[in-house]
């Protein structure tokens, strides 16, 4: 949620510290920085760790991040701590692997990342819809609404302290392999990870520019408000989340992900053109849920790290955050690329429709990834146990 309605704050942040197209587009990667450099290093390091405690220690530090970026008096202070906050956020990435593989069968785990996808769809997409009613309820302050997004945190922190729990599973005691630089050869040698890993760049790359740059293109183009263009965009996400779920599990049950990922990918090119060429609102938003579809593709393909050929647990927590940096390297790109060819061009709606086809990556990424359960990625789980 935080990450992903920037767009919906950029023209009050913008306003109130004075930024360039450029700063825009460099606060609205920033987060992703960090995840890009230490991606695979933080999660050969924290995967040594209880799954339960390293997710209260990364959402305590997260939380402090958004207090900061509230406070921040300066571009240079809040750049730096949206960069602290994705730090956080990667550093969670090898505990939510871990815990999916120790609750969950491998066929299973399809639907895991299904529902994953809805809670992001609910969650995001509430959020796009809620921050400009929250921004208006407090007067367009955006470091008050930060502050709002900073309790909605420590609230999860507590819940999830409170609930969280861990199971051992046979595989983790009797297999784990040795530690260095095994971990991560076991983890990075898996060809299909790395086609996954390119999927996501250009999907990410499209979703992230829209959500930093469309707010502002159709308040200033077309003369829609925040509020209305952050229900446009709430609408296709959540539709991507709870349709992800049930989309995603029979492409996977007909053996039809290839295809599927073909398909929805020119879904999302053709939504995203339609969406910065017009500024009929009923259109609009049938676009924007078109893109919501489109997004069914994201369960499939965050699965592919849980069904390589022999994965092993940490093997896997550093494979799973290879493709969230995967994810994160589009992202960043996304809104960064974005601003800068705003102002080599000045036209934001040409910035737009360029970044509109780079999900032609999952186009590829269909045409040559090995999809299906591997024997060897099943593991053995023994009754429930405390965490």
């Amino acid at each position: 949620m935080v990450l992903n309605t920037l767009g919906i704050l950029l023209p009050a942040i913008s306003a109130d510290l004075n930024l360039s197209p450029g700063q825009q587009g460099l606060l609205g990667s920033a987060s992703h920085w960090g995840n890009i450099a230490l991606a695979v290093p933080l999660s050969w390091a924290t995967s040594r760790f209880s799954p339960k405690w390293l997710t209260v220690g990364t959402l305590v530090l997260a939380t402090a991040c958004l207090f900061l970026q509230s406070w921040a008096p300066i571009f240079a202070v809040l750049l730096v701590g949206r960069l602290l906050f994705g730090i956080t956020n990667i550093a969670q990435a090898p505990a939510r692997a871990l815990l999916t593989r120790q609750w969950f069968q491998a066929r299973e785990v399809i639907i895991v990342n299904g529902l994953s996808n809805v809670f992001f769809g609910l969650v995001v997409g509430g959020g796009l819809a809620l921050a400009p009613v929250i921004l208006n309820a407090v007067g367009g302050d955006w470091r008050t609404t930060l502050r709002i997004f900073g309790f909605y945190f420590a609230a999860i922190t507590l819940l999830w302290t409170l609930v969280g729990r861990e199971r051992v599973i046979k595989e983790t005691r009797e297999v784990e392999p040795e530690g260095g630089m095994a971990v991560l050869k076991g983890a990075l040698s898996h060809r299909d990870l790395w086609l996954c890993g390119f999927g996501f760049i250009g999907a990410t790359m499209s979703f992230s520019a829209f959500l930093s740059f469309y707010p502002t293109l159709m308040l200033e183009d077309y003369s829609i408000a925040l509020t209305l263009s952050g229900g446009i965009l709430a609408s296709g996400v959540i539709l991507g989340g709870v349709g992800g779920l049930g989309m995603g599990y029979y492409a996977v049950k007909w053996a039809i992900e290839g295809a599927f990922l073909q398909g929805l990918a020119v879904i999302m090119i053709v939504s995203n053109v339609g969406m910065i060429l017009t500024g009929w609102v009923p259109g609009l938003f049938l676009l924007s849920l078109m893109n919501g579809v489109a997004w069914a593709f994201f369960p499939i393909l965050i699965t592919v790290p849980f069904n390589l050929r022999g994965i092993r647990p940490r093997e896997l927590a550093v494979a799973f955050s290879f493709t969230m940096m995967m994810t994160s390297v589009g992202t960043s790109l996304g809104p960064l690329i974005t601003g800068f060819l705003t102002e080599a061009t000045g036209d934001l709606k040409l910035a737009l429709f360029i970044m509109s086809f780079t999900s032609v990556s999952l186009i590829i990424a269909g045409m040559t990834l090995r999809f299906g359960i591997q024997p060897e990625s099943r593991e053995t789980v023994e009754p429930a146990g405390g965490g």
